[in-house]
């Protein structure tokens, strides 16, 4: 029975955290077992630093959109020639709105760089003079084409933090006049980090840190500095956590739609995992039903017993004292989706009040899954990691044509992760891709387009090396999409003939500004693609099939992933909220075409209406060329940001030991025989599994065989046992 809104402490609008400062990492230390807080008085204000914004306002302000640089990429000369160096003084200057160009000046690869289109009314309603010409760089950044502005440093932030001036080193950081506060975490019997997610803070990247002394929260500029943060905190109150049998507790949950509430309002809901607050959806208009379609993904957990899910109205603020705002809610037994398989259902909604109506109540459709992984000590998964990084082309040949379409996305997870780990990603792909080249022959335009574990595997490499890319690339761009009230609905079966020039104008000005932020971000893409793509070059080149590389790269870089992310971006982390459906519209038409432009293919009699895009889909191939030969360029891959995330090897070779266990258990002889000894090497973990090393053994073994750990690393000596090459022994 529910008698009324909940009492947890973290109920609406009650979050312990709006009167918490948050730290950023860039003022903070971490020594061998000590957090250190730096003093804010040795702060100096950051130049041209925004007004501080209210975090609960931060959907409805006006976003700026920054148009490129007419410079797209460092000039160069055709393949063989030696590079040129870009002069000093050719600045590069930011387009203007209308497309008109700033320079008559033409790249060596004689595309011009002005567009045809020139419409002067994209975004009026809500960013009207908001897309504006930025400085010239200062000297020091001259020879770099464009920097993309961070979307971290100036949005969704409840407030801005100062810059830390410079200093040359940690020591003269730990005085005592510049250390505010110094959490000592070897002292401490339990430390609690987690992520928060940004509907709680209302920014991005962020986690807390709890202790016996209270809780502190810290922000970061990426997901992946993040999760290198949390997990160095980790090892400072746990070191020996590799060489120790434990357990990751993980939740993924989508809060996919309710029905039967009252129409004519807004309504939220709130995430709470044992009666605390860990997410809160959208606020969403009742239509038919309510879809909020919002997907939430919590690890590291402590043991959970419940899930609960409380709705509300969204009352507008003079009427935030009314108490009438709470519906209800759902709770859900964590027992009850446990497993390797997601449940999905429809579930009541128990409210204060009994319901009078015919229908029975309210409703809402959740799909969730909840996974206790049980990880052993490293040295335990030592044979099967080593099997794993030599033998992943036979693993993969052999268990292609058996396993789902769901366990090879699964499979490719965990081996994309492991091999990320162990250094050798790039052999990976690349030896996946050439095996899927020499399967399709002649039928290459098939590459990237099948659920193969190929597919698979660059699609979780894009997403887990290409994160911050994509966000410093799209993220700018679709949430002006979000906000814009204008519509770029092109066919005339689904709006007025009146209307369809002005829509025709603003789908232009969409798709050349999104691919003016694309061919941009080069100078941010991610090394470790670089590097693979220019394998994937080079292969096709050793097999007389260069012609078909940049089809390759086009493929797996625009139709898994840049596309994708621009159809649906939250399912991609660019936004939490699923579009209505005129942005999802707009969104899909600016993927068609920018999907077109990677193929280098005109629209046809299927999609007519679309032929007035040809136009710019002409002008931009060259441009799309030069992107892609940059991206396979091996003379600038060092210039290039690397992975710099954290990896739980353990957890992704618990997964896959799991995944292949049921998997071969299933298999005739004649294909089992073909795995060589991993039959034996998955039976070994899985005895291990039920017969645990116990803690006194596990503990004697790593005094004996590792010298003290190095806490702030995220490798420990059982770990790197596994990242050695095997054939090096």
């Amino acid at each position: 029975d529910v008698k009324g809104p909940p009492t947890h402490r973290l109920s609406c609008g009650q979050s312990p955290y709006t009167e918490m400062t948050t730290w950023e990492r860039k003022y903070c230390i971490l020594t061998d077992s000590q957090l250190v807080l730096l003093n804010r008085e040795k702060e100096v204000p950051a130049e041209g630093v925004p007004e501080p914004q209210d975090a609960s306002r931060g959907r409805c302000l006006r976003r700026t959109v920054s148009v490129p640089s007419e410079g797209q990429f460092p000039e160069y000369p055709a393949e063989g020639a030696a590079q040129l160096e870009v002069p000093a003084e050719r600045s590069p200057r930011r387009r203007s709105i209308s497309g008109t160009s700033t320079s008559e000046k033409t790249n060596s690869m004689d595309v011009p760089n002005t567009s045809p289109f020139r419409v002067p009314g994209f975004f009026s309603k809500r960013l009207k003079g908001s897309i504006k010409r930025t400085k010239s760089q200062s000297k020091l950044d001259r020879n770099i084409s464009f920097r993309l502005p961070s979307p971290n440093n100036s949005e969704d932030r409840p407030r801005e933090l100062p810059k830390l001036k410079e200093s040359r080193s940690h020591e003269s950081l730990l005085n005592q006049a510049s250390a505010i506060e110094t959490l000592d975490f070897a002292a401490e019997e339990a430390v609690f980090v987690k992520p928060l997610h940004n509907s709680i803070l209302g920014r991005d990247f962020c986690f807390e840190v709890t202790y016996s002394k209270g809780s502190k929260c810290f922000s970061c500029s990426s997901a992946a500095e993040r999760d290198w943060w949390m997990e160095n905190i980790r090892r400072l109150s746990q070191p020996m956590k590799d060489n120790c049998r434990r357990a990751e507790n993980v939740l993924r949950l989508w809060i996919i739609e309710a029905k039967d509430l009252t129409p004519k309002k807004k309504y939220f809901c709130e995430l709470c995992l044992d009666d605390t607050l860990f997410a809160r959806t959208t606020s969403k208009a009742k239509a038919d039903n309510i879809f909020w379609g919002e997907h939430f993904e919590f690890y590291s957990l402590p043991h959970i017993q419940s899930i609960t899910v409380h709705i509300y109205k969204d009352v507008e603020k003079k009427k935030k004292k009314d108490k009438n705002n709470y519906v209800g809610l759902v709770n859900i037994p964590t027992a009850s989706v446990t497993g390797r398989q997601f449940v999905e259902k429809w579930y009541p909604v128990s409210t204060p009040t009994a319901n009078k109506g015919k229908s029975g109540g309210p409703s809402i459709r959740i799909k969730s899954r909840y996974q206790t992984i049980t990880i052993l000590p490293m040295e335990q998964y030592k044979e099967f990691g080593e099997y794993v990084t030599s033998n992943y082309a036979l693993l993969c040949s052999v268990l292609e044509p058996v396993i789902s379409v769901k366990n090879k996305e699964e499979m490719a997870s965990a081996l994309v992760h492991i091999l990320q780990s162990t250094g050798r990603a790039k052999d990976f792909l690349t030896d996946l891709v050439m095996a899927e080249v020499d399967r399709c022959a002649e039928h290459d335009v098939l590459i990237f387009r099948e659920n193969t574990l190929a597919t698979k595997a660059i699609e979780e490499y894009l997403k887990l090396v290409g994160q911050k890319y994509l966000q410093d690339a799209l993220g700018e761009f679709i949430k002006a999409v979000y906000e814009s009230d204008e519509n770029c609905e092109a066919d005339p079966s689904r709006c007025s003939q009146s209307e369809l020039a002005d829509h025709q104008c603003n789908l232009k000005m969409c798709c050349e500004l999104v691919f003016c932020k694309i061919i941009n971000s080069y100078c941010v893409f991610p090394r470790e693609l670089k590097e693979v793509f220019a394998s994937w070059k080079q292969q096709c080149l050793n097999r007389g099939k260069q012609d078909i590389s940049e089809r390759l790269i086009s493929a797996s870089l625009f139709l898994r992933f840049l596309c994708p992310a621009i159809m649906s971006p939250s399912l991609f982390n660019l936004m939490q909220e699923y579009p209505d459906d005129q942005t999802s519209r707009t969104l899909t038409l600016i993927a068609k075409v920018i999907q077109n432009l990677a193929n280098f293919a005109k629209f046809g009699i299927k999609e007519e209406y679309m032929a007035f895009m040809n136009e710019f889909l002409e002008h931009e191939w060259g441009g799309m060329q030069r992107f892609l030969r940059e991206l396979s360029n091996p003379d600038t891959i060092s210039n290039m940001p690397g992975y710099d995330g954290y990896i739980d090897l353990g957890k992704e070779l618990s997964v896959l030991h799991s995944l292949l266990w049921e998997v071969v258990s299933q298999l005739d002889k004649a294909t089992v025989a073909k795995l060589g000894p991993l039959p034996r090497i998955l039976a070994d973990i899985t005895k291990s599994m039920t017969s645990p090393t116990p803690t006194q053994q596990q503990l004697k073994r790593f005094t004996e065989h590792s010298s003290s750990p190095n806490v702030a690393g995220s490798l420990s000596s059982g770990l790197q046992k596994i990242t050695e090459d095997p054939t090096d022994g």
